[in-house]
């Protein structure tokens, strides 16, 4: 399995490459368009929300609500409800570059699967999210 942890790492390091060039100028980093995306379709969700939504750690969150919000991207407020809670809220420049984000996505999905047969690409995208549940399924147990 070894191979298999490597491969998911390459192809991991590879698309964040690929996401860099594609997203040269636009300010979006080659690891924030979850974010972008979990945000925009979010409004006012709270950075510990996205935390378990991304199965990121809070530092990750940090880091990256910080870039966008630097960029112009998103806006982060204190919760009415708990004024310690901090929601973050898309703007117009976000919601604006969702569809070049979609693009990017769409397009290294297509390398991702290129030569695949239709049949091949549904068994590799069951698989995948077989492997995704799984992972989710074995951190759900430690928490």
């Amino acid at each position: 399995m070894q191979s298999l942890n490597r491969s998911i790492g390459v192809v991991s390091r590879c698309g964040a490459l690929w996401r860099t060039e594609r997203l040269a100028g636009t300010g979006v980093g080659p690891h924030d368009h979850p974010y972008l995306f979990y945000i925009c379709h979010h409004p006012g969700v709270s950075q510990d929300a996205l935390c378990r939504a991304l199965y990121v750690n809070k530092s990750s969150v940090t880091r990256h609500i910080t870039h966008l919000e630097a960029e112009g991207f998103i806006t982060r407020a204190p919760a009415e409800h708990d004024r310690r809670v901090m929601q973050v809220f898309p703007t117009e420049k976000s919601m604006a570059a969702l569809p070049l984000l979609r693009q990017v996505a769409g397009e290294w999905n297509a390398v991702l699967t290129e030569g695949f047969s239709e049949e091949e690409r549904a068994l590799f995208a069951a698989l995948l999210e077989r492997a995704v549940q799984n992972a989710k399924n074995k951190l759900e147990e430690k928490v």
